[in-house]
């Protein structure tokens, strides 16, 4: 079958799949790739159609006998004889290949990403793995194949350095941050996923800010937060207030509210509400503002849409009547007198 080297030179010169009708022997094949091996089905030998009970390539006698692995000078072929498949593995590649096509495994980055240590100890220290999501991730791939920077990256040849970066960039921001099947896929595996997707993609991107020099002496992994025990400790306080004193905290919502009997305004804008006022009353190193553009901003995530004008105008009548009565005091630079 002289027609295999055939088929095999024009999909290394061409890049391209699908069927090849040899020349002289009358043979077709349908020529495919997985994982760099070339994947050949005979769907027609010497004029004749499926089943062969042998076929000769080059010399080389494949029976039709179920997986069997043989070589034939430099090359390995893995034979699916009932099926006719044929699996091509040529170790010293004599025939010349295009090297772009294999730009997306010898992104530099990427594979720095693969092999630290870091990453590699995050993953086994939170357990996560992609061996049962195999099938995914191929589905994922071949959607990833049509897309216009994947065909403009591959197309390169002996891609540079700030290509490379520019192709990660790309998959992360364009692709896995916008794809609606992967979206989908987390959310499957997480409740809490559209909350937690924000602070992800900002971790990351701040992470990939740090992978624009060649020799990764910049690299660094975003944290989740600067003291995340600081953060609980606060975040336990900011609750206790809250739970301790909501009575109080409802009174001035009642008094401050024209117009609104307390029980009209919902639990979330209450909930809001008390937070915004625990914080303003309990903690003397955060500014006044700061706490109300928080509950402005936790609003517009996690209520109506005209919750954050209704709690901004809310917290700042309070906040002037409390700093009156003296109920709000700030200590500290800048903060004496909510300045």
């Amino acid at each position: 079958m002289s027609s295999l080297v055939s088929a095999l030179a024009h999909v290394h010169t061409t890049g391209q799949f699908g069927d090849y009708e040899g020349k002289n022997e009358n043979d077709l094949l349908k020529i495919s790739e997985n994982n760099n091996l070339l994947i050949v089905q005979v769907v027609q030998y010497k004029n004749s159609t499926l089943p062969f009970e042998s076929i000769d390539i080059d010399g080389l006698k494949l029976k039709n006998e179920p997986l069997s692995v043989v070589f034939n000078n430099d090359t390995r072929f893995l034979w699916n004889g009932p099926k006719n498949w044929l699996l091509v593995s040529n170790k010293k590649e004599l025939i010349k290949k295009s090297t772009s096509r294999f730009n997306l495994s010898g992104n530099r980055i990427i594979n720095f990403l693969e092999k630290n240590t870091q990453i590699i100890d995050g993953l086994i220290k939170h357990k996560n793995g992609w061996n049962t999501k195999t099938e995914k991730i191929r589905n994922w791939y071949n959607v990833l194949l049509q897309e216009e920077f994947y065909k403009n990256y591959v197309t390169i040849d002996k891609p540079k350095f700030e290509e490379d970066f520019d192709f990660l960039q790309n998959l992360i921001v364009k692709f896995l941050f916008k794809n609606n099947d992967i979206q989908k896929s987390f959310e499957e595996e997480n409740i809490f996923w559209n909350e937690d997707f924000l602070i992800i993609k900002s971790m990351i991107k701040k992470t990939l800010k740090t992978l624009n020099s060649s020799n990764f002496n910049t690299f660094a992994t975003a944290s989740l937060s600067e003291d995340i025990k600081d953060d609980i400790k606060f975040a336990c306080s900011l609750f206790d207030c809250v739970i301790d004193n909501s009575t109080e905290y409802d009174g001035h919502i009642s008094k401050y509210a024209k117009n609104w009997d307390i029980e009209r305004i919902s639990l979330m804008d209450r909930t809001i509400l008390r937070m915004g006022i625990g914080e303003m009353v309990n903690f003397s190193n955060i500014p006044v503002k700061v706490s109300i553009n928080e509950c402005i901003d936790i609003a517009k995530n996690y209520s109506s849409p005209k919750s954050s004008k209704f709690i901004n105008g809310l917290l700042d009548v309070i906040s002037l009547n409390l700093l009156k009565e003296k109920k709000i005091i700030k200590t500290g630079k800048g903060l004496i007198d909510n300045k």
